[in-house]
């Protein structure tokens, strides 16, 4: 009974202690709670402080000191004094931390203002409206909601020394600011007022907009943001002396005219200087060849005639120019790579311009940019990469594209829009996400020549009145052409392998199609909703004849010659309104197919014929096809081979005929592909290919395969079997 006693005093004694304890970590965090007899400082006009418990201070009513951290807003009423934090913490939830209203002469030093506004989107860290002749300095102002600092209609303040951090400065309808050697982390600085001056600035993850006019932006330092370093959305600024680097976009130029750039480094960002209202207005600026792009001078040219930019260009404008030659430069990584308004009788010519242009940026942004311009030649230029277009050509007129290799650009390849007598000839273009396209009031251009290879979208797209369209070759795109307008021509090109349809139309009336090659196409033509009433002409009459069809064979196996004309005694029905009356025995020109043989393996065949019927039969070591043409006219088909298809010892056979090495074929090896070259006189025919070593029909890796599934099936089983038992 003692002992029990004694655990019951035990027990009792500990709960007083832990009361006791807890009583007095209660008192201690009571003592430390903010002062709460106000939910705003004042610092009133003769002086005083209000409330007086507030951790502030003054001994003459001219300097007041932090003696503490405050958790309210601090509202300035008194001119010509100087607050010093004394490097305590100010924390205002539904207010500007410091509100400077109507203000002179006021110094705000040697504090830290943290976490502003999170109860009001639009309270800043301080806050000046009306006020002027002010200072702050010393003053690290983070975790803002809104405004680090605001000015607002306030002129001739001074920002120094301060360092901000996610909450940015606006000048809204200012003048004569100063704001110079801060740090700015992770928010921006917005100039909306006129004559302010911003420079020996450090920004890190920020930006500098600049909206106003007669600003001075100088010297300031710009480095990884994710948007623009300097945006120029004003006019009549001086914008010198500043580097940007690693951010997506370094300087951009909008909005205005007559901005001064001297002595800006823009390098290793994402895309270094651009211009954007496709430079309508942006262009209007006085650049010179001080600042750079990666280390290489920017060439911004204005009324300059009979000249070549020289060689070491890192961005090209050439405005209201003439007879100006853009050679042998190496353009990357801005927002165009050469750009031209309302410049004439020019060349470009032989340049890489590659990874130029954005996609908000459209249009107006990518590697060659015209606006406004006639008489321009851009020959055998290397252009790739570059997002939106490769070449856009705007409002222009007379332009010649020719011989340049277009690849990979991100939307279009070239785009031509409201321009008129264009020749887009003899390019190579590559795997563009849409190859060449002519729209928005454009007539009278032609695009002739082309190489186009996917995959993408389209080959060609056309919204466009009388444009020719003549001997390009489009393959391995979704749609080969695609065309809603009227009163074009679409002859002599070669549309194959299209994954969607060869030629799409869309209220597409009164265009001509002839002479065409429509070549394994999953459909050869198709129509947008309600445009299979449309009409449009597929031949050009007999004896020109119409287009060629590859599976014209399949679709009408009684058709035949028509008087030896080389076309086909059937017309090819497309729809009712649109009927290829002369369809064509045989390609206009020839054309490369391949054909599946044995699993992926391929199978090549170039030739001026048609091909039908090909066949590959592991067993009897052979393959096969058909050969079609007009009657008596001579035909050639090149069949490639892969050596792991069929080899050894050849024998070729025409109509079962054996064929003649060396007379009317040729055999080649590369150690990889037989070649063989066949020629013949046009009727139709069988080619018979036999080799004597063939494919077998089950390899290596498929029996390995086979085996592997087989034993996995078998531990499956075992497994099934353990756990039913």
């Amino acid at each position: 009974m003692p002992n029990q006693m004694k655990n019951a005093k035990k027990r009792i004694s500990a709960g007083i202690g832990l009361f006791l304890l807890f009583s007095a970590i209660l008192i201690a965090v009571i003592s430390i709670h903010p002062v709460k007899a106000s939910s705003t400082i004042y610092i009133r006009a003769d002086g005083s402080i209000e409330p007086q418990i507030a951790n502030i201070t003054s001994l003459d009513n001219v300097i007041y000191i932090f003696t503490g951290d405050n958790y309210y807003s601090i509202v300035i009423e008194r001119d010509n004094i100087i607050v010093d934090g004394a490097d305590f913490v100010l924390k205002a939830l539904s207010g500007h931390g410091i509100n400077l209203t109507g203000r002179e002469n006021v110094t705000i030093r040697n504090m830290k203002i943290e976490r502003i506004g999170r109860e009001v989107t639009w309270a800043s860290g301080i806050y000046l409206d009306n006020s002027r002749y002010n200072t702050i300095l010393g003053v690290n102002i983070i975790n803002n909601k809104g405004e680090a600092v605001t000015l607002h209609e306030s002129p001739y303040n001074n920002l120094h020394h301060n360092f901000f951090r996610n909450g940015g400065i606006e000048l809204y309808q200012t003048t004569g600011n100063t704001i110079y050697n801060n740090t700015f982390v992770n928010t921006l600085i917005e100039l909306k007022g006129n004559r302010d001056s911003i420079y020996h600035n450090n920004f890190t993850e920020s930006e500098i907009n600049i909206y106003g006019k007669y600003n001075e932006v100088h010297g300031n330092t710009v480095t990884k943001n994710r948007m623009e370093g300097i945006y120029v959305g004003g006019a009549s600024n001086n914008i010198t002396g500043n580097t940007v680097t690693e951010c997506e976009y370094g300087l951009l130029l909008a909005g205005h005219h007559g901005n001064i750039l001297r002595g800006n480094k823009m390098a290793n960002n994402t895309f270094n200087l651009g211009l954007l209202n496709e430079g309508d207005i942006g262009i209007y600026n006085d650049v010179d060849n001080s600042n750079t792009v990666n280390g290489k001078p920017i060439y911004f040219w204005n009324e300059v005639k009979d000249a070549t930019v020289p060689a070491d260009a890192g961005f090209v404008v050439l405005l209201r120019c003439a007879n100006i030659t853009v050679k042998d430069l190496d353009l990357r990584k801005n927002l165009q790579g050469i750009m031209l308004i309302s410049s004439h009788n020019c060349t470009i010519l032989n340049n890489t311009i590659t990874k130029n242009g954005y996609e908000w940026m459209h249009p107006g942004s990518g590697g060659i940019i015209l606006l406004r311009s006639s008489n321009i030649f851009i020959r055998k230029n290397n252009i790739t990469n570059n997002y939106v277009a490769g070449i856009d050509l705007n409002k222009s007129w007379n332009n010649t594209i020719s011989k340049n290799f277009v690849a990979k650009n991100e939307i279009i390849g070239i785009d031509v829009t409201d321009s008129n007598y264009t020749v887009i000839a003899e390019n190579d273009l590559l795997n563009n996400l849409r190859g060449i396209r002519i729209a928005f009031s454009a007539y009278h251009n032609t695009i002739s020549s082309n190489d186009i290879s996917g995959p993408g979208i389209y080959g060609i797209e056309l919204d466009t009145t009388l444009t020719n369209v003549t001997d390009n070759n489009i393959v391995y795109y979704s749609h080969g052409i695609d065309i809603y307008s009227k009163f074009n021509n679409v002859i002599g090109n070669s549309i194959m392998r299209s994954y969607g349809t060869g030629i799409l139309l869309s209220h597409a009336e009164n265009n001509t199609f002839y002479h065409n090659n429509f070549v394994d196409n999953v459909k050869h033509v198709s129509w947008g909703y309600y445009s299979a009433g449309y009409a449009n002409a597929w031949d050009a009459g007999y004896p020109d004849g119409g287009n060629y069809w590859s599976e014209y064979e399949d679709k009408y196996p009684n058709a035949t010659e028509l008087d030896g004309s080389g076309i086909w005694d059937t017309p090819y029905n497309i729809t009712e309104a649109n009927i290829d009356n002369y369809p064509l025995m045989a390609p206009t020109k020839p054309v490369k197919r391949t054909f599946k043989a044995y699993g992926l393996i391929e199978v090549e065949i170039y030739s001026n014929s048609s091909i039908s019927e090909f066949q590959f039969n592991a067993t009897s070591k052979n393959l096969s096809f058909n050969v079609t043409g007009p009657t008596g006219t001579i035909g050639f088909c090149e069949i490639i081979i892969p050596g792991n298809l069929l080899w050894g010892d050849f024998s070729l056979f025409i109509n079962g005929i054996p064929v003649v090495e060396g007379i009317n074929c040729t055999k080649t090896y590369n150690g990889t592909h037989y070649k063989f070259h066949i020629t013949y006189t046009h009727s139709e025919k069988t080619i018979e290919i036999v080799g004597t070593e063939v494919i077998p029909e089950f390899s290596p890796v498929t029996i390995i395969i086979l085996l592997l599934t087989l034993n996995i099936l078998t531990i499956i089983r075992s497994i099934s079997k353990k756990e039913q038992k």
